[in-house]
């Protein structure tokens, strides 16, 4: 115990964590240690950017974290919870940067910030509306993709969460922006699985981010794989899905296909979710049972059905005519469907503009619940000892450089020296 208590003293800089799990995926949640940001959300994630980055790294890079760890930092004070329209600001992060909206951790999120009482760490706790008849709370939560409205499932006086039951939200705005597109990869882009063929059809959607969906591993090439079986070589996978993503952002052609409404200029690619039809039945008040892979930012992998692509993925199965308003689909990813687990149901509960997608035209808007459950795995308080080299801001392995971490180990003449015999 003395130990700990050291640790925790301020010259450690101590950042402590909530850790949680939505359907395998991590949520790393900031509580107390981060820097003080200012302004609006949206200014406040720029200062973190540009500021305090290397925080982010501490505690979502190795040794602390992984390549595919997600992280979320409480904003207590953003331009909307200050106007009383929301009840907390957050800052999604991940190992390659920040998210304006994230499905897994909101989940995590909302039910973590009904468990806690602390007003340091939640000033607006007690602002929470409680439904004792339905023994659910509402909380508001503002994203850098706009509010979401949480419910969070109670005890008999709303004093905890139950986890027996699944937390949703309302994601921000879901548009089909492509379906069935046909995409020409060029061969500075092709990947052995690809053969000779020189197209890909896809579908893209946006909800916080823009996705593109590939209908099953057949799509990329890799016949006669499924995600119903064991995958052996995900790196071929996220080659793949690397350079679809990247041919799709480099082709102008393909710039009408990723306008967002109300964004100002085209947006790029951020994911690839190669999904599936899954054979299981679906649960009940759901239609069907698909089964899905995502990566995102830098090939990270989802370990859960990710919250808002399940509702960019219901925004397109409205522009197929697929469903309708009221229509759920249920999600699985790999570790949801290897543990015969619930994964995530998203719920088409209101739609406005066009429901056919035409070129250039996106469909919608839609809006989706999304429901899944969240669990505590632990807590972490991280420090930063001032002579550990990779304290600072930690390291992805795959990542690593010799010639640039030499500085961690080397002295500047022996620096020169490798620089002069390893051009």
């Amino acid at each position: 115990m003395d130990v700990i208590k050291q640790l925790s003293s301020p010259e450690y800089g101590a950042i402590t964590c909530v850790e949680m799990h939505t359907v395998g995926m991590p949520t790393r949640i900031v509580m107390q240690g981060y820097p003080t940001t200012t302004g609006t959300l949206l200014e406040q994630k720029e200062e973190a950017r540009m500021n305090h980055d290397d925080i982010r790294k501490l505690f979502l890079h190795e040794p602390r974290g992984h390549a595919d760890m997600f992280g979320a930092i409480l904003r207590p004070c953003t331009e909307l919870t200050t106007a009383g329209k929301a009840h907390m600001g957050l800052l999604y992060v991940h190992g390659d940067g920040y998210s304006n909206m994230c499905g897994h951790a909101t989940i995590a999120v909302g039910r973590f910030l009904i468990d806690t009482h602390d007003l340091d760490v939640f000033p607006r706790r007690n602002d929470v509306r409680f439904d004792a008849e339905g023994k659910t709370a509402q909380l508001v939560l503002h994203a850098p993709g706009g509010l979401v409205e949480v419910t969070v499932p109670t005890n008999s006086d709303g004093s905890r969460s139950d986890p027996t039951r699944p937390v949703s939200f309302i994601a921000t705005s879901a548009y089909a922006l492509a379906t069935k597109l046909t995409v020409h990869i060029p061969q500075e882009y092709r990947w052995p699985e690809l053969g000779n063929r020189d197209t890909v059809e896809v579908e893209l959607a946006y909800c916080g981010a823009i996705s593109c969906q590939v209908q099953a591993l057949g799509g990329l090439g890799f016949s006669g794989a499924t995600l119903l079986k064991p995958i052996k070589d995900f790196s071929s996978l996220k080659n793949a899905a690397r350079q679809l993503r990247d041919a799709i952002n480099a082709n102008p052609e393909y710039r009408q296909y990723l306008c967002v409404p109300g964004q100002e200029a085209p947006g790029s690619l951020y994911g690839v979710m190669i999904t599936d039809r899954y054979l299981r039945t679906p649960p009940e008040g759901s239609r069907a049972v698909h089964a899905g892979l995502y990566f995102f930012g830098d090939m990270q992998i989802d370990r859960s059905p990710t919250g808002s692509a399940a509702a960019a993925r219901n925004a397109l199965a409205y522009a197929n005519g697929a469903l309708k308003v009221g229509d759920s689909w249920a999600y699985q990813s790999l570790v949801s469907q290897a543990f015969v687990t619930e994964g995530l149901t998203a719920t088409i509960v209101h739609a406005e503009g066009r429901q056919e997608h035409e070129a250039g035209h996106s469909a919608g808007p839609v809006w989706v619940r999304v429901a899944g459950q969240a669990f505590y795995t632990g807590t972490h308080t991280f420090v930063v000892e001032t002579k550990d080299p990779l304290g600072e801001s930690g390291f992805l392995l795959e990542k690593i450089n010799p010639g640039l971490t030499t500085r961690y180990y080397l002295g500047e003449d022996e620096e020169e020296w490798i620089r002069q015999n390893n051009p």
